[in-house]
């Protein structure tokens, strides 16, 4: 439990929980698109020739996610590769000893059959449905297959089966121009809408497929549409702005306009280029720990029959350090 940890592992818990740092727990390292922009939560992607190795089953799965609800973590993000390709996901869910903490399951939600033949999940707190195009075309060329109306009728048939369904958009120079297109969606359906800057996973050139695409010019667009600015925020993973337009709640996060930085970053190569900062912290059926998309060389394993509490707590605490050295930095992703 956290009250029995060392000091300044449960100071840094509490900032990472309370500041939005996320704990995304990849489930399975398959998935039904190949999305070009897709970070694969650092794990070798098998659809780009990576070899898929698995080396924790659900059991461990179960019991890493049952350890950060135990710490008082805010949420779990289940993610993959796609989540709903697990045959066991619904299983594996519901034995989570999910306590306070809230599961948000990340997807493309083109299986949503898998969800909607059964009665709702309760231990699905949200639905985080990707949709970053209505344009069947660019689909194709950035998704890897199947059709936008795929995906927007199971956003639809998924709310009304009762789970709650937020959008995640993830922009770049493919999508810039279909941000209405996604707005106009969200608001005919009421579901709230999260805007993201590509986050880079890679050092290659060229990685963003052209210039990085600054979320600032999104204000714009809102203001143009009549949404009320509720406020920003800098907090784990980039500045936070939020709008609303009537009950649709719209959160355009831009990391140019702030990333935080701590004594993690000290000393990193890939300072100019990171499209995250100190965010979250990842895990799965690749058995790493992994503090950052980039920095390959700080993952570690993770020992699902050790003392998971501790590893966790001491990852969150190496991404945290030294809070008086943090800081939020600006500036476009090289």
């Amino acid at each position: 439990m956290l009250d029995d940890a060392p000091v300044a592992l449960r100071d840094s818990f509490r900032r990472f929980n309370d500041g939005g740092g996320k704990f995304r727990l990849a489930v399975i390292n398959a998935c039904n698109l190949d999305c070009a922009f897709c970070h694969n939560e650092a794990m070798a992607n098998p659809r780009r020739g990576g070899v898929r190795r698995d080396v924790l089953g659900v059991d461990d799965l179960v019991a890493i996610a049952s350890a950060w609800a135990r710490l008082g973590g805010a949420q779990i993000n289940l993610t993959g590769g796609e989540p709903l390709a697990l045959p066991e996901l619904v299983p594996l869910i519901e034995a989570i000893d999910k306590r306070a903490t809230r599961i948000a399951l990340n997807s493309n939600v083109l299986l949503a059959e898998r969800l909607l033949r059964r009665p709702r999940v309760a231990a699905i707190d949200v639905i985080l449905a990707s949709l970053h195009t209505l344009d069947d075309a660019t689909w194709r060329d950035q998704l890897g297959g199947g059709r936008a109306r795929d995906a927007t009728d199971a956003i639809v048939a998924l709310a009304r089966h009762g789970y709650r369904v937020d959008l995640n958009y993830s922009l770049g120079p493919a999508n810039r121009d279909h941000f209405d297109d996604v707005l106009d969606f969200a608001l005919a359906h009421d579901l709230h809408l999260k805007a993201i800057a590509l986050v880079r996973s890679s050092t290659a050139p060229g990685f963003y497929g052209g210039d990085w695409v600054d979320p600032a010019w999104l204000a714009a667009r809102l203001d143009a549409r009549g949404a009320a600015c509720e406020g920003s925020r800098d907090s784990f993973g980039g500045r936070r702005t939020t709008y609303r337009i009537g009950r649709c709640k719209i959160e355009v996060k831009n990391i140019a306009a702030g990333r935080l930085h701590t004594d993690f970053c000290r000393g990193c190569l890939h300072q100019a280029q990171c499209g995250e900062g100190i965010y979250g912290l990842r895990t799965g059926v690749d058995g790493l720990l992994k503090p950052c998309l980039l920095r390959r060389d700080r993952h570690r394993p993770i020992e699902p029959r050790g003392d998971l509490e501790r590893q966790l707590l001491d990852a969150v605490h190496t991404m945290v350090g030294d809070w008086s050295s943090a800081r939020f930095v600006g500036g476009a992703p090289g």
